[in-house]
């Protein structure tokens, strides 16, 4: 595609390091005692390269505790679509459509402490805008998070503060043109304003294969700034 021959045209090396600047919003709806709505819209900066913008809707099920009712989890599935539109300094820009299907866990999940695991399926349509090329992607990945919460009571100013960190993989079944994540390590620090609004800043790693093939791929270092609304 002409837009993946120019990017890799920029570059004499096989990869590269950069920074990125991620920053999103996102809200939340309680349908029923069961079932949510969660929204994202963002964009994602890559300095003098390219300027990525976002928004993805999912639906959430909570499943009912058939066994181990003793034991306190939380697990649930969900499905949604992302939608992306990237524009490119040099290059023609690319729009994708993601269809998502996936599993999270939350175990244990105590007062202070939470850990929660997820793996995900991907679908993944990607169009460039010039000439309307188009591929097909298929993702699986599983996310790991660790979450610590303060209390005050160890430091008396960090009542509301939280820890988290995150590591995500990817398999990339089917390989699109662009952006095939490998792995992402976040670790960040988060503050819960009130039951409705909270906030994270998170600095990560992301390593990405650019191209389907083995030949070129990023090291980004990732500044993320995020904001959490509880609608009801």
């Amino acid at each position: 595609m002409l837009y993946c021959s120019s990017l890799r045209a920029q570059n004499d090396n096989d990869s590269e390091v950069s920074s990125q600047f991620w920053f999103d919003f996102n809200p939340s709806y309680k349908i029923s005692e069961r079932l949510d709505f969660n929204g994202k819209i963002g964009s994602k900066i890559l300095p003098n390269s390219a300027y990525k913008f976002y928004t993805s809707a999912e639906l959430s099920y909570q499943i009912p505790k058939f066994l181990v009712k003793k034991i306190k989890y939380d697990d649930k599935v969900y499905a949604g679509s992302d939608f992306y539109y990237v524009f490119f300094t040099e290059t023609p820009d690319v729009l994708e459509i993601s269809l998502f299907q996936g599993y999270s866990l939350s175990w244990p999940n105590k007062k202070r402490i939470g850990i929660s695991h997820m793996v995900e399926l991907v679908e993944r349509f990607q169009r460039d805008v010039e000439n309307w090329d188009y591929t097909f992607g298929l993702q699986l990945s599983y996310q790991a998070s660790l979450t610590l919460k303060l209390y005050g009571d160890v430091w008396e100013h960090g009542k509301g503060f939280y820890l988290t960190v995150k590591a995500k993989f990817w398999w990339n079944l089917i390989s699109t043109e662009l952006f095939n994540d490998v792995v992402r390590i976040t670790p960040g620090i988060g503050y819960e304003i009130n039951p409705k609004w909270k906030t994270a800043f998170y600095i990560g790693y992301n390593y990405t294969r650019n191209l389907p093939s083995d030949d070129f791929y990023t090291d980004n270092v990732i500044y993320r700034f995020r904001v959490y609304y509880q609608i009801n």
